[in-house]
This record gives structure tokens, sequence and C-alpha cells, in this order.
């Protein structure tokens, strides 16, 4: 501070001390305009102002005060004036909301949050019903853990016909409710929702998963119903991604299923895949693969889906349906070479079980898309034993033909390998036989089974 300020400081002081305040006034607002940032200046003008009666410039000049603390940072100094202007100004609503901001800067919620109250009861009185919105908004968001305050807002919402804004904050403060425990308040919170008849489809979405949440899962469903969302094809694959996110597994895959071609659903679809699995359900996850498997390719996620289905294999590695289910993605992949793994694979157990005439179409797939002329060969096989009619016969048979899928080639004297299909017979004919062909292996079949 340079002399000349500080001898008309010192003459100010002197102003002060013999009462003459006014003149002291004139001073320090001098001062003020030399050293507009000295906020031992500032602080003295309001209270000049404050002794002379004038509270309102005294207000002024002690916002200031608080303005330039904050503006340098000195957060305890600010708070102090407003706390200040609090004292004899109680609802001096730009302090309140200065020094709640203020709070909230500094991570005070719980501090900011009684003020933000008496800043929303103040507009309310006044019918500033906007403004008593916004900070009954800063007031739950302040504390966003506080149930209550998500549930005052939520009621002056919808006093003042904001039905949809009261909904979210009924169903936030519901939430909050069941996290913590409190399960009783929460469903008479729920029943205020229903009266309100909320239709947006991602409320209602929310609204469903807490519902499952409390065991009301069978008022939700009516209350989807009542919205008419259980047609949506798009709403039942939201309600399989709630119910898998809770583990009922049966309930996801009864809506999933019905919206297993949706390319957004696909993920969910494969996440029930994979929990089915992991329970060891092998039926539903068959089920489940089965329906997704078109999607699958159309997304060009085939190698997933394989990798799943080989973990459902490691469950029961002769499970026939399992081995279709593979060979059939695979040649729909091109993977001729995967393909005819998992179909010779499925041959043996075929043949192990005596399953003959899905053991003809098995081998008549595998010499029609394979290259290896094994497969004609074990199908002309094959055909010979169910001339002959014979049971001994054809459990021979079947015992050649699995020793031949292991070491790759069939065990004869006098080999006859046929080559491709260059034996004037149609794809189409392959393996078929005659009707009585295949009433002999059906009934053959039956003997073998018995």
């Amino acid at each position: 501070m340079n002399p000349k300020t500080s001898k008309l400081l010192q003459q100010a002081g002197k102003y002060v001390l013999l009462g003459k305040l006014t003149l002291a006034l004139e001073q320090y607002q001098s001062l003020h305009e030399s050293e507009p940032g000295d906020t031992t200046i500032i602080n003295m003008i309001g209270d000049l102002y404050d002794r002379l009666g004038d509270k309102e410039e005294a207000l002024h000049w002690y916002l200031k005060l608080g303005e330039t603390f904050e503006a340098r940072e000195l957060f305890a100094n600010a708070i102090a004036a407003y706390k200040k202007i609090l004292k004899f100004s109680p609802k001096n609503s730009e302090a309140l909301q200065r020094l709640a901001q203020l709070y909230e800067r500094l991570g005070q919620g719980t501090s900011a949050k009684p003020l933000y109250r008496i800043i929303a009861q103040q507009c309310m009185i006044s019918g500033k019903h906007q403004e008593a919105l916004s900070a009954l908004g800063r007031f739950s968001d302040s504390d966003p853990t506080c149930y209550k305050s998500h549930l005052e807002l939520a009621r002056f919402l919808e006093e003042v016909g904001k039905q949809q804004e009261a909904c979210e904050a009924y169903l936030k403060c519901a939430t909050l409710q069941v996290r913590k425990g409190i399960r009783a308040p929460a469903v008479s919170i729920v029943e205020r929702i229903f009266r309100l008849k909320p239709q947006d489809r991602d409320f209602v979405k929310s609204f469903f998963t807490l519902l499952h949440e409390i065991n009301l899962t069978d008022r939700g469903l009516e209350y989807v119903r009542s919205c008419a969302l259980d047609a949506d094809l798009e709403f039942k694959a939201t309600l399989g991604e709630v119910f898998l996110q809770n583990g009922n597994l049966e309930a996801a895959q009864e809506y999933l299923l019905q919206s297993s071609k949706s390319r957004k659903t696909y993920p969910l679809t494969l996440e029930l895949l994979r929990k089915l699995i992991i329970r060891k359900d092998t039926h539903s996850s068959l089920n489940v693969a089965d329906s997704i498997l078109e999607t699958s390719l159309q997304l060009r996620d085939g190698l997933t889906l394989k990798r799943i289905l080989e973990d459902l294999l490691d469950l029961d590695e002769k499970n026939s349906r399992t081995l279709k289910t593979l060979t059939t993605l695979l040649l729909r992949m091109n993977d001729r070479e995967g393909a005819e793994d998992y179909s010779r694979r499925l041959l043996i157990v075929e043949l192990s079980k005596g399953s003959l005439v899905e053991a003809g179409d098995t081998l008549n797939k595998m010499a029609v898309s394979c290259q290896n002329p094994l497969y004609l060969d074990l199908l002309n096989l094959l055909n010979d034993a169910l001339v002959e009619a014979s049971t001994e016969g054809l459990q021979e048979t079947r015992q050649r033909m699995v020793r031949a899928l292991e070491q790759g080639f069939l065990e004869t004297e006098q080999p006859n390998f046929c080559h491709g299909l260059d034996l004037g017979v149609s794809a189409l004919d392959l393996g078929m036989g005659s009707e009585t062909r295949m009433e002999i292996a059906e009934d053959l079949q039956f003997q073998l089974a018995g």
C-alpha cells in the first residue's frame, strides 16, 4: 500500500472513532476505488452502511466481500461473510444460494442440504414453483443417498402437476429405501407410482426391475400388460434382461427367445446361454443356441457361438443334438473341416446307440458335403446290412463302421472304394434306399434299442 493510501486509511479510521460515520464512509469508498480488492476496506464499508441503518446497501457490500474471498479461493472467509449476512437477514435468498453452492463446491453436501430446503420453502410460499423445483433438485442432489429428500421433491413435483418427473423422484426414493433394506416404505412409494400410471417405456423398465426386486413381479407383469407393452418385442427383450440380471433364467429364456432374432438382444441371449451351461441345463441351452444360430451368422459371430457350444459339449460329449447344432453352424460358416470332425463324432454316437435312421441321414449328408470317399463306402455298407436285415450282421457292421470312422479307413480284404459321386447317383438318392429299406432300418433300430 502506497503512503498516500495509508494516510487516507488512517484518516478514515479517525472518522470512525469520532463517530463521523458518513465522512468515514466517503473516505473508505475513495480507498476502495484505488484498492478494489482490499477485503478489509470492503468489509468496513458494509459495516458503516449497517451502522448508518442502510441494511440493503450493507448486504450488497457483504455479498461483494464473500465474492472476493471466493474468487481468491479463501473459502472459509467467504463462508464467514455469507453467515454474517444471514445473522441479521436469515431469509436472504442470495446469501443462502451462495453459501449452499459454496458448500456443494467444497463437497459438504450435508451442510448445503438444509439451506436448499429453506430456499425451496421460500420459493413455494412466494409461488415461484420453478425456482422451488430447482432448489429441491439441488436439495436432493446434495445428498443423493437420502431417500427423504427425493420423497420431498417427488411430492412437490406431483403437487405442481409434473407427474413424469414425480414418478422418477418416487422411483429414486423407493430404490434407495430398498438398497438400505427398508422395504415396507418402498412398497408404499410404489403405490404412489401405480396411482400416477406412468407410460414411458424406459421408466416402466426401471420400475419393473424394482418391482421384481421387492417380490412384486406378478403385479409388475400385470402393469406391463395394462400399458400394452407385453406384446412389444423390444419390451419383451427388456423383461428378459431384467429376469436375466436377477437370475431367473427360466423367465429370461421365455422372453428373450421371443425376440431372439433381434440384434439388440443377441448379447443378452448369449449371456443367458452361458449361464444355462454353467447351470448344466443342456436341453434349455440347446433351445437357446438353436434360436440364435441364424442371428449369430448374420452378425458374423459364429466363432463365439461355436466356442459356447463346445463348452456345452464338454457337459455331455455324446449329446447328439449338440453335435448336430455344431455341425450345422460350421457348415453355414463354410468350415468344412470342422463340420466333418463333428459329423464323424455324431455318426459314431448314432451308430453306438443303434440309431440307424439318424446314422443313415448323417452319412448321406457327409457323403455329399465331404470329399472323403470313405463316407460313401460306409453308406453302401450300411445299406447292404439293412438289406440283409440280420440283427447280428448289423451289429457287426456297426462295429466295423465305428472302427473305420475312428481309424480313417474301412477294414476290408478287397477294398472297393468309390470316389466322389461318379456312380450315376444324385445327392438326393444317396443312402435314401427304398421305403422298404427305411422300414427295415427302423425295425432293426427298435430291436437294437430293445
